[in-house]
């Protein structure tokens, strides 16, 4: 009986809310449950140009900075993808050379900024295919690109990326797909199975929160035998894990 109050308000969160992974994750930290002490400001390129003292190339990300990238509710806040996973994205796409990007879950397009300057640089003719389900995050990433200059290299998709129409609208082979939506382990499931398919050989796919998230966490988990699998820390303890397929 002692936890009657937290089941309420649970049962009352999926109720009344369409994604619930912040207020679990909210409830999880009230019981110390938070992942805080597993951190890295470092990407894997800049990890490596420092491990070997090799000069470290790619686009120059100085030009963006995360204060311009702000949501238009206190309760998005915070959520855009940490600085090393956008410098990460964008030196990926570039080393790739990508063709096709696709973004599960834009928000307000500071990751979506990295990968379309960077294919600015490295593939002018590249695109960036960002969908996010809210129309607000989807029109702010779009005005962020306009500013910097950089619409030409971005496609918006509405939607959610387990609908078959969205993903009928999407591009059917990718280089590389980025997920950072809802975390929920079905759903993120359904997101590996599908997308992975899409993947042009060398591909991968980039998952966020890979280690704070525990449904993104056991996704990849169930679905190791068929990747090779890369996870680094982020600043926030986060985590990003790259999947390629075997």
């Amino acid at each position: 009986m002692s936890n009657i109050s937290a089941r309420l308000r649970l049962l009352r969160t999926a109720l009344m809310r369409r994604f619930i992974y912040t207020d679990i994750v909210a409830m999880a930290e009230q019981y110390g449950l938070s992942i805080r002490d597993v951190c890295a400001d470092v990407e894997p390129f800049e990890f490596a140009a420092l491990a070997t003292g090799s000069p470290l190339s790619g686009p120059d990300f100085s030009v963006l900075r995360e204060a311009d990238f702000t949501a238009a509710d206190a309760y998005a806040a915070g959520w855009s993808s940490e600085p090393s996973v956008g410098r990460f994205l964008g030196r990926l796409a570039a080393a790739r050379r990508a063709a096709v990007v696709i973004e599960l879950g834009c928000f307000v397009g500071w990751s979506t900024a990295h990968i379309a300057l960077a294919l600015a640089k490295s593939n002018p003719a590249g695109r960036v295919h960002y969908l996010d389900y809210d129309r607000r995050y989807l029109d702010t990433a779009g005005a962020n690109l306009r500013r910097l200059g950089l619409e030409a290299q971005g496609q918006p998709h509405q939607g959610m990326s387990t609908d078959p129409a969205v993903q009928s609208a999407l591009p059917a082979k990718a280089d590389i797909v980025f997920i950072d939506t809802s975390h929920d382990y079905e759903c993120t499931l359904q997101e590996i199975d599908h997308y992975g398919a899409r993947l042009n050989p060398g591909g991968c796919l980039v998952l966020h929160d890979s280690l704070s998230a525990s449904g993104v966490r056991r996704a990849v988990y169930e679905r190791k035998d068929r990747f090779r699998v890369a996870t680094f820390a982020t600043e926030r303890s986060n985590g990003i894990t790259v999947l390629w397929p075997q």
